[in-house]
């Protein structure tokens, strides 16, 4: 059986947990390079795993010739860049959501996709979550009739620190709601024509980070009628907490849920439950199905199950959630 050649681009904390997923836990690909602008992050990782070859950029990594395919972990800024040096060199790529940050980045990279003729899959692991996946087959098998309305809400347990281009724009839309404006363009298989969001900053507002805004409301209105509403709250302090309802005219779908086991305890002093406290609690083994299937797609020569024009579109709606949001105006998409 075929063996595919990974080069990792970024080793933070999820870069790391793809790589060591790649090469401890997918039997048909092994870590061959790692790439960080941290190149003392970098030697620490590629030595505990047992990766040969440590780079410094992404087009070194494409460029290796033990390097199949690469995935991009790197920060949302530069996955423009290291999308297109996998085209330059031919190289399968699985990109980490977003699959940029601005629509023209985004536009370069799937322009230099298509005249390389090389497959591109952007990371959305909800996709591959039980739950959604579920979810997903209901709605496509009619058992909830036509939808009406999806309702998503993403909340965190700490709060939300990342910036994009310096501040200039709030990340909370790019980096954290992307993952619900993918979610409604799936499982609702809809286009969002009309997108408005609200936004503020009141968990942290005296925070020194320019992350600019920690809670933001996005509503959408789909191009067959259905609407979106899409809640973000960076911190709640009570755990990571996804949860998605989608409306029918037929029935409602339930999906995800706060607690981390179904495992209630009840005493005289009420009742007691655990909760789900990180991201990775929530979604390790969907990370790892998504990895796991990318793999043999790309070994089978298969379509990649979440395209670049899934992330072009889903970075379109998160674009004119901060246009609506700095305007304070609907925008009309299309």
């Amino acid at each position: 059986m075929a063996t595919l050649g990974v080069g990792v681009i970024g080793v933070g904390v999820l870069g790391r947990m793809h790589a060591e997923n790649v090469q401890w836990r997918i039997h048909n690909a092994r870590v061959t390079a790692i790439a960080d602008v941290r190149a003392d992050v970098a030697r620490s990782v590629a030595e505990q795993l047992g990766v040969p070859k440590v780079y410094a950029t992404a087009d070194e990594v494409a460029a290796d010739p033990d390097v199949d395919a690469i995935v991009i972990v790197s920060s949302d800024v530069a996955h423009a860049e290291g999308i297109i040096a996998g085209a330059r060199h031919r190289k399968a790529i699985f990109c980490e959501k977003p699959i940029t940050t601005t629509l023209e980045d985004a536009d370069r990279a799937l322009a230099a996709v298509e005249e390389a003729g090389v497959r591109l899959q952007i990371g959305f692991m909800r996709r591959y979550d039980p739950a959604y996946a579920a979810a997903k087959q209901a709605i496509d098998a009619g058992k909830i009739g036509t939808p009406v309305m999806i309702k998503a809400a993403h909340r965190g347990k700490d709060p939300f620190t990342r910036a994009v281009n310096d501040g200039a724009d709030p990340a909370l839309f790019t980096g954290s709601s992307i993952h619900d404006y993918d979610n409604a363009r799936w499982l609702l298989n809809d286009e969002a024509a009309e997108v408005t969001a609200i936004a503020n900053r009141v968990i942290t507002p005296t925070s020194p980070h320019p992350q600019g805004v920690d809670i933001a409301v996005t509503t959408i209105r789909f191009t067959r009628g259905a609407l979106g509403d899409i809640e973000n709250v960076s911190s709640t302090l009570y755990g990571y907490d996804v949860r998605t309802e989608v409306i029918g005219d037929r029935g409602t779908l339930f999906i995800g849920g706060l607690e981390q086991t179904a495992c209630v305890l009840a005493t005289d002093a009420g009742q007691q439950r655990d909760v789900v406290d990180h991201w990775l609690t929530r979604f390790s083994q969907t990370y790892l199905i998504e990895l796991e299937d990318w793999v043999r797609r790309v070994l089978a020569g298969e379509p990649p199950f979440c395209t670049g024009q899934d992330g072009r579109a889903a970075l379109e709606i998160a674009r004119a959630a901060i246009q609506s949001f700095t305007e304070r105006r609907p925008v009309v998409l299309g």
